[in-house]
């Protein structure tokens, strides 16, 4: 077994995902919801099952024949990504889901190469509105928006 970029990165994700296992057991349910078939521990842990699984296999089955160059790569985008998701993690609960969200994908979109106008705003506003309403509408999920209360949207 070869040491390369594709296992170090899987092996990385491995460790990430046991955390994130771990973390994700540790989420508090209410009591009526201990042993319901769906609670809030139930999509994370889904989650890093799935990604402890895809890490695993990654770190097994990889061949170290056709690797990439490590200066390949394009950091600099990794690295504005980065920055934008925290920015965005940071910002939701001030400007709200809706409004946060859409500028996150328009930003990240157009900085990723997408100059249609037309693609940037179906790609995001559609998106992330039939999300809001799966949300809020269907499943009645509260998340505090307070540009769609401004906009009497929800209340």
């Amino acid at each position: 077994m070869t040491i390369n970029y594709t296992r170090i990165s899987a092996l990385i994700f491995l460790l990430f995902f046991l955390v994130y296992s771990y973390l994700a057991g540790e989420i508090q349910v209410f009591a009526f919801d201990e042993h319901a078939d769906f609670n809030a521990r139930t999509f994370p842990k889904f989650i890093s099952y799935l990604g402890i699984a895809v890490s695993f296999l990654t770190l097994v089955l990889s061949r170290g024949e056709d690797d990439e160059p490590f200066d390949q790569f394009e950091w600099l985008k990794v690295f504005v990504l980065f920055v934008l998701v925290f920015t965005y993690g940071i910002i939701i609960k001030s400007v709200g889901f809706f409004l946060s969200t859409n500028l996150f994908l328009l930003i990240s979109y157009y900085y990723l190469g997408v100059r249609s106008y037309k693609v940037l705003l179906l790609c995001s506003f559609p998106v992330v509105a039939g999300l809001q309403f799966m949300l809020h509408g269907l499943l009645d999920v509260y998340i505090r928006d307070p540009f769609l209360q401004f906009l009497g949207v929800i209340s």
